[in-house]
């Protein structure tokens, strides 16, 4: 609690303003027993000042509003704190441990009551990257939709399920009436039966993870009204960036091509150039991520000699990168090690990667949604300054420093 002066100091304000902000509901306002002294909540302040910085477009909290590890916005759904990682409340590895499906935990994002889902014809195989095959499917998949416009709960859920399994099948699952999404990954993958418990894990695992980058994708297209084929849509062309969704397809090629023998040698070098090692730490986890375990613990025992070498030679490549940098090994080298273990094409970790996460966009856009704001952060800018040459009119104007004039008050 703070003393109306305090507050006033803090928001460079009036009291008239301040009494202004009390009348409105925006700070909260307690009377000292037996006197007639008010107190100020210092959190409502805090908040109030907050905002106002924004809007101004100036100062530290503009400036470093999206910067990482910064709250923009407040969410019900994921949580991640003591590298405890928790959905709607729920820890994710006793998800996983009390043999959850994916469907489950996808209603579970989505406070759903369990509901059919349906089972969709098998997609003709695509060459190329099965996220590329997602994204090509996704227009014609919306397309087929003749009221896409966000409707009731029930059609919305259904709509959900619908488009979760289409671009499933899309990437190449194979589904069967009565299985999941696991299932048919793996008859898609061509694994055997021995790896379901993998890519259940693995579905769960990456389900969501509070405001990753695609994830913010979704929310932003949702907060503009644009319907769920958009807002993911969005976040599925944000995944595809290698720093986000496809750096296992990195972490692969990087694994592949270290050598065997002189291991620590050839990372050292690579460090001594300048060069990071990729897929090792996340900021969020400083004493390692939890769903490395969680994936690493439901891999089969390879069958091949060849198999367990790739999966030998990625657990090298982990400890010798976490003994040189002190970092511990991102998801990415779990998913990839999960590949090695089914034994199928590499690129099946990114996309197992991002039909996980399907779960997490569609609940993030319903909850941006029914947030009924817009994402609209402001800018700092800090390029040159526009001023008016002498005797020029108001709609003519220079751009200092880059000599860009426009006289018809266009942009161009």
């Amino acid at each position: 609690m703070i003393d109306a002066r305090t507050a006033c100091a803090r928001l460079a304000i009036k009291p008239a303003s301040l009494y202004a902000y009390v009348s409105r509901g925006l700070i909260r306002r307690i009377a000292a027993p037996g006197g007639r002294r008010r107190w100020y909540l210092a959190a409502d302040v805090a908040r109030v000042a907050a905002r106002a910085a924004a809007r101004r477009g100036h100062g530290a909290v503009a400036a470093g509003a999206l910067a990482w590890g910064e709250p923009v916005l407040e969410s019900a759904i994921t949580s991640v704190e003591g590298g405890v990682l928790a959905y709607r409340g729920h820890p994710v590895a006793a998800l996983i441990a009390d043999g959850a499906r994916y469907e489950q935990v996808a209603e579970l994002l989505w406070q759903a009551e369990p509901g059919p889902w349906p089972t969709p014809r098998a997609a003709p195989r695509r060459r190329g990257h099965p996220v590329h095959a997602m994204l090509a499917a996704l227009p014609a998949i919306a397309t087929a939709d003749r009221a896409p416009r966000p409707a009731p709960v029930d059609r919305e859920l259904a709509r959900a399920r619908q488009l979760s399994y289409a671009l499933a099948a899309a990437a190449g699952a194979r589904f069967t009436p009565g299985q999941g999404l696991a299932a048919a990954l793996v008859r898609g993958a061509g694994t055997t039966r021995a790896g379901l418990a993998t890519v259940e894990a693995i579905l769960i695992a990456v389900a969501d993870h509070e405001l990753n980058p695609s994830t913010f994708a979704a929310r932003i297209a949702a907060g503009t009204g644009a319907d769920l084929y958009a807002s993911v849509g969005a976040a599925l062309h944000v995944f595809t960036g290698p720093h986000h969704g496809t750096m296992p397809d990195v972490v692969a090629g990087f694994v592949a091509e270290l050598p065997s023998r002189g291991l620590g040698s050839a990372l050292r070098a690579r460090l001594t150039r300048g060069d990071a090692l990729p897929g090792f730490s996340h900021r969020l986890y400083p004493d390692g991520d939890p769903r490395v375990a969680m994936v690493l613990g439901s891999l089969p025992r390879p069958s091949t000699e060849a198999a367990r070498r790739r999966l030998a030679h990625a657990r090298a490549v982990i400890d010798a990168g976490r003994e040189l940098t002190g970092h511990h090994a991102s998801l990415d080298y779990a998913l990839v090690m999960a590949s090695y273990a089914l034994e199928v094409p590499s690129h099946w970790a990114s996309t197992w990667f991002a039909l996980g996460r399907i779960a997490g966009w569609i609940a993030h856009a319903w909850e941006q949604r029914g947030s009924g704001a817009a994402l609209r952060p402001r800018a700092r800018y800090v390029g040159p300054s526009v001023v008016s040459e002498p005797g020029a009119s108001s709609s003519t104007s220079t751009a200092v420093g880059s000599g860009a004039r426009w006289s018809d008050g266009s942009i161009r």
